[in-house]
């Protein structure tokens, strides 16, 4: 069940309502700052644009995404929402001022939501539908079996630094699945190295699925993604060899038992650029 629902939340707006309902339309998502490190005198700063979109082709534009969720952490400890942008058909952009010294990130959190399957009929015909557990028992046929409940907790997230990078805004909050960027994603270069370290609930989290794929899918035959799971340890070791633009995805799906759902399936997108040697 987890890659059948993994595949079709990859569709899910990053605040919408609307959840794809066939893997043909499914959809990574992403946020791609048009740089990821900028070089500021003194009292001085620089606009950074921002595109976000789901898309097969990592980093090309397909759906556009509704952007109210997005938080801005800054290097000083500040945090605000982003103000205006602009939700096309295909993508979604928005500008922000980067002024202060250090490492910023953009972070998106899709509300929480329920994602309910069952099968029914003679055939036993794989159906789901969007509500959690109780909501579900009111609109299940007679006949429903084998039902299960998800709880979807998604976020994406980026990093763009001015003149030296900074660690205040990679510290972790010891709750639910999340990335220690032991490699800070400002400073990876092509042929070195990268360690992430995935936690859940402030201890290593063993068996979390990871994907990472370097942009520009359109014009290679083969994906190139690098797939890993995590041991006891939760490190997450990779050597990337293409510069640019690359898309990290890491998600564990762990059971759970309260009214409302049976598991919990959290998915981690994080943005980071791979600088040439």
């Amino acid at each position: 069940m987890i890659n059948k629902v993994k595949t079709l939340l990859k569709g899910c707006a990053l605040a919408g309502t609307v959840l794809v309902g066939s893997v043909a339309q499914a959809h990574p998502m992403w946020i791609l700052p048009h740089e990821f490190n900028v070089s500021t005198e003194e009292g001085k700063g620089e606009w950074v644009t921002f595109d976000a979109s789901a898309s097969h082709t990592i980093f090309g534009f397909d759906k556009g995404l509704p952007l109210h969720t997005v938080k801005i952490f800054s290097p000083d400890g500040d945090s605000n929402y982003i103000g205006s942008y602009f939700k096309g058909h295909r993508r979604s952009v928005f500008d922000h001022y980067i002024d202060q010294e250090g490492t910023y990130l953009f972070k998106g959190q899709r509300p929480l939501f329920h994602f309910t399957s069952y099968k029914s009929g003679k055939r036993d015909t794989p159906k789901r539908m969007m509500a959690n557990k109780q909501q579900a028992q009111a609109r299940l046929p007679k006949n429903a079996r084998d039902v299960s409940t998800l709880l979807i907790d998604l976020t994406s997230s980026t990093y763009v630094t001015n003149n030296k990078p900074s660690d205040a805004v990679l510290a972790t909050t010891g709750k639910g699945l999340e990335v220690k960027l032991v490699t800070h994603p400002n400073d990876i270069v092509s042929g070195e190295e990268v360690e992430f370290q995935m936690t859940l609930n402030g201890k290593p989290a063993e068996g979390v699925e990871i994907e990472i794929t370097p942009g520009g899918t359109k014009y290679r035959d083969d994906r190139s993604s690098i797939k890993l799971e995590t041991k006891a340890d939760g490190l997450v070791i990779f050597t990337p060899e293409l510069p640019g633009p690359w898309l990290f995805l890491a998600s564990k799906q762990s059971k759970v038992d309260t009214p409302s759902e049976d598991f919990k399936l959290s998915m981690r997108y994080i943005t980071f650029e791979v600088q040439p040697e």
